[in-house]
């Protein structure tokens, strides 16, 4: 019996981990296509479209979710919207001021804070993978920070700035969200971070909905890929991966960026970027193997 329980949960750690690895192509696909656009439209114009079609989507998967909302999913649900809303505010807006791959990396900084974090909450020694991890992705960002020839800029601040909050949102995930159903979850942070959106579009933008129309097409792609399934696959799979595991398979983001970013927006890539790409893929590859 034994052995058949720790089969299951070694088949649902693997599920977990294929989930968060979709997240990180899901995110990096996002971020090519909001570069790709964010002259084309207001981005909170563009960002409050994302999020809305990815609230329907989840609310299209069950329906019912909405009568079964309690008090205390509330708590939970809307601090974590409001994280979202930070952290996707920060690592978009830091988009017009340097580029799609420079910015993944730096926002993908949260694998470092998290393991970090939760070492210092729980009062623990971290494991040696989580350490060669950790020094094999710190070394590949120092590498990967010039990685377009240029300095440390706005939009760099700006992108370290959400890894801080996306931080905060992962472990406060972990913490107080493993025992509300998935979907709904998904379906209250999902709101939350629409009307936030929605009130930055308002207040800073003017709302029209022409903005929404011109940019219908990519808004729909990230609204039900990258935001309402990537959402709910991290919700879910977090209930199984550790938080630090979570945080170095998200490295998969920048990984893929980086690749995107050089076929689709044509963006230079220095030698030393590809070799700090290279130490940052290893520790991926490491966190899976070694079930971080």
């Amino acid at each position: 019996m034994t052995e058949m329980n720790s089969n299951v949960l070694e088949a649902k750690k693997i599920k977990a981990y294929a989930e968060l690895l979709f997240v990180a192509f899901s995110w990096a696909l996002s971020t090519v296509i909001i570069k790709k656009h964010i002259g084309d439209m207001p981005f909170y114009h563009l960002l409050m479209g994302r999020f809305t079609v990815g609230t329907l989507f989840i609310f299209a998967l069950q329906p019912s979710n909405v009568a079964r909302i309690r008090k205390q999913d509330l708590k939970v649900g809307i601090p974590l919207g409001i994280l979202l809303f930070g952290a996707y505010a920060f690592g978009v807006i830091c988009l017009k001021y340097t580029s799609a791959s420079k910015s993944a990396f730096l926002i993908s900084l949260s694998v470092l804070f998290i393991p970090l974090v939760e070492t210092i909450r729980k009062k623990t020694t971290p494991s040696k993978w989580i350490i060669i991890s950790v020094v094999l992705s710190l070394a590949g960002m120092v590498l990967i920070s010039g990685i377009n020839g240029t300095s440390f800029n706005y939009g760099d601040a700006l992108a370290i700035a959400s890894s801080i909050v996306y931080t905060m949102y992962v472990l406060t995930l972990d913490r107080h969200g493993k025992n509300i159903e998935d979907t709904l979850l998904t379906l209250i942070q999902l709101v939350i971070v629409s009307i936030c959106f929605f009130i930055a579009a308002v207040l800073f933008e003017g709302f029209s909905i022409n903005h929404i129309m011109n940019g219908l097409i990519p808004i729909i792609i990230i609204g039900v890929l990258c935001t309402g399934m990537a959402t709910l696959f991290q919700t879910r799979a977090q209930k199984v991966a550790s938080p630090e595991a979570a945080g170095i398979l998200f490295l998969g983001e920048p990984l893929f960026t980086l690749i995107m970013s050089y076929f689709i927006l044509k963006e230079t890539i220095l030698f030393g970027g590809l070799i700090g790409a290279a130490l940052i893929l290893s520790s991926l590859v490491i966190a899976v193997l070694k079930k971080v």
